[in-house]
């Protein structure tokens, strides 16, 4: 600090008081951090009876899709597409139901309204898997990426996760 204040040609009082500034928006910064500075995850929903309506949907779906034989027991690439094809319309009726669950507050359904646009993406992705299953044999399923890499599937059942809705996250029936 002494080279500092010799370099800034700073008289000793300046000196001092730039050591104390420094001091004090350093423990400013912390106590706002520790006592003031929101917490938690930015993306948890707030209204947790449409954390348990959007939870009993989602485990519905998942009931009527465990009905379904499973996608990698079939026999021909035609024989899978035909249950995830099946399995996607389940999904798309959740994701319907879904949306009608009404919530207040504007961060909640900013949050969901991204959520169940992941929801739109993945579902793409799986009808174009059906598609291609049927036109080019057996190929395995093309994911959308996010911006950072990621596959759509992954930030959807992250979302998921952190709102503790369990039976929302992708079936992993393809």
């Amino acid at each position: 600090m002494k080279k500092l204040s010799k370099k800034l040609n700073l008289a000793p009082t300046a000196s001092l008081f730039l050591k104390v500034v420094i001091v004090a928006g350093l423990v400013g910064l912390w106590v706002y951090a520790f006592f003031f500075a929101p917490s938690g995850n930015p993306d948890r929903i707030e209204n947790g009876e449409w954390i348990e309506k959007a939870e009993l949907v989602c485990s519905q779906a998942l009931d009527e899709i465990s009905l379904l034989p499973l996608a990698k027991e079939s026999r021909t690439p035609a024989d899978r597409a035909d249950v995830i094809a099946q399995g996607t319309q389940v999904l798309e009726k959740m994701k319907t139901n879904l949306i009608k669950l009404p919530l207040d507050s504007e961060k909640d359904k900013f949050n969901t309204v991204s959520w169940l646009s992941d929801w739109d993406t993945y579902l793409e992705d799986r009808r174009n898997h059906v598609k291609r299953l049927r036109e080019l044999g057996d190929i395995q399923p093309l994911l959308t990426a996010t911006d950072n890499g990621k596959s759509v599937m992954e930030r959807m059942n992250g979302f998921a996760r952190v709102n503790d809705l369990e039976s929302c996250i992708d079936p992993g029936d393809f």
